[in-house]
């Protein structure tokens, strides 16, 4: 009875180390110490199942024995560890419950049937970030030909194309009656003040790139927009893609909407519309509108109106 009166205490020590063994795998991943997919997947999830399984055992045990020996036991000690694999148990359920309703894909865009394109650069830097980089998708062709969906038999005959469709309907180009040059430097900014990292700018090809980091173990989005003159203005589509992981659990749908309504906000803010050109009709002597001054100026037309040799 001895021995099990120090149960409350050491569920409580063990508590206090799973979450120290949490944060070991978050941090070590994020500074680059430990494999990200292996600190998440293989610490936190396999192995943190396992501790938090002991934890809530001897943490129930402890509360039951603090509770009906006499004097009552550290049943405090008892309650605050068993916080801690009941806490676990809720993120992973919240996990689950995210993933099974958001698209099972890491690569979305705006436009499907014609997708930004990332620079060689950041195609590059994708390889060279290490090993399991995901593809870049093509978003019309079936799941079943990527590695990751060929056996999934739910999904290895869809496109991604069609899961963004049905996932995120709201998800489409955004378009301004802004000029280029002007969307290009609200999007830098919206990037900038998120925290994005290697913000680049392509202006010939109206790009604009970056890498969002995930506070939690580090993960790493690269996140493409591409900027197209229109009659009206301009249209922007977004894409945002993660380097690692099968399912993003929605953040990249998320960042791109976040994205999107900031590069609205500082449009709105800090540049005017495209305001269409107006030129004032005069009137004649007889006071009716002097139709040939009202007309739009005409390629080698003068101001005056009077016609080019």
């Amino acid at each position: 009875m001895n021995i099990l009166k120090k149960t409350p205490r050491l569920a409580l020590l063990l508590a206090i180390f799973l979450l120290v063994w949490f944060a070991v795998a978050m941090f070590g991943a994020k500074l680059g110490m430990i494999d990200k997919l292996f600190a998440f997947g293989t610490m936190t999830i396999q192995w943190g199942m396992i501790g938090a399984g002991v934890v809530a055992v001897l943490a129930i045990i402890g509360l039951v024995v603090a509770l009906i020996s006499k004097p009552k036991g550290n049943w405090m000690a008892a309650l605050l560890a068993l916080l801690v694999p009941l806490g676990f148990a809720g993120g992973l359920m919240g996990l689950q419950s995210t993933a099974g309703s958001v698209p099972f894909i890491y690569d979305i865009t705006t436009n499907t049937a014609d997708a930004p394109q990332f620079s060689d650069a950041m195609v590059e830097a994708r390889a060279d970030s290490g090993e399991n980089v995901n593809e870049l998708l093509d978003f019309n062709v079936p799941l079943g030909n990527y590695d990751k969906w060929a056996e999934n038999a739910d999904l290895k005959g869809v496109t991604a194309a069609s899961l963004i469709a049905d996932g995120y309907p709201d998800l489409e180009t955004l378009t301004i009656d802004r000029a280029p040059a002007d969307a290009i430097i609200a999007i830098k900014d919206a990037m900038d003040m998120r925290g994005f990292q290697n913000v680049t700018v392509d202006e010939d090809a109206g790009i604009v790139e970056g890498t969002a980091v995930v506070f939690w173990y580090g993960f790493e989005d690269d996140v493409v927009a591409r900027v197209r003159a229109t009659e009206t203005g301009s249209s922007i589509d977004f894409r945002s893609t993660s380097r690692l992981g099968t399912s993003d659990l929605g953040v990249n749908a998320e960042r791109i909407t976040d994205l999107s309504k900031a590069v609205e906000d500082r449009l709105d803010k800090d540049f005017p519309k495209m305001e269409p050109v107006v030129v004032e009709t005069p009137e004649s002597s007889d006071g009716e509108p002097d139709g040939s001054a009202g007309a739009p100026l005409q390629e080698n037309q003068p101001e005056d109106g009077t016609q080019s040799e």
